[in-house]
């Protein structure tokens, strides 16, 4: 993992909690969210995280924030994107 995917994967993990209990009742993807990018922190195979990836993809819908989504959930989405793309550029 690169020194800013480290970073985006931190800061994502800082607000997911948050979310979760802000707007789970409203997005119970973002259970999925979390523990997905908690996984992503933990492992270390390229491969393992390129495939964890791809699952926050598809739950995420591409990081497309919801129109009832706060400043933390865009941050959070934005430093899972970045994450994402920096992972996929090494």
């Amino acid at each position: 993992m690169t020194t800013q995917h480290t970073t985006d994967i931190a800061r994502a993990l800082s607000f997911t909690p948050i979310l979760v209990r802000v707007h789970g009742a409203h997005h119970p993807e973002l259970t999925q969210v979390h523990d997905l990018t908690q996984s992503i922190a933990d492992t270390l195979d390229p491969e393992q995280i390129t495939a964890l990836f791809a699952q926050l993809r598809r739950v995420t819908g591409d990081y497309e924030v919801p129109a009832d989504g706060c400043e933390a959930f865009a941050a959070t989405y934005q430093a899972l994107r970045k994450a994402d793309e920096s992972h996929a550029a090494h």
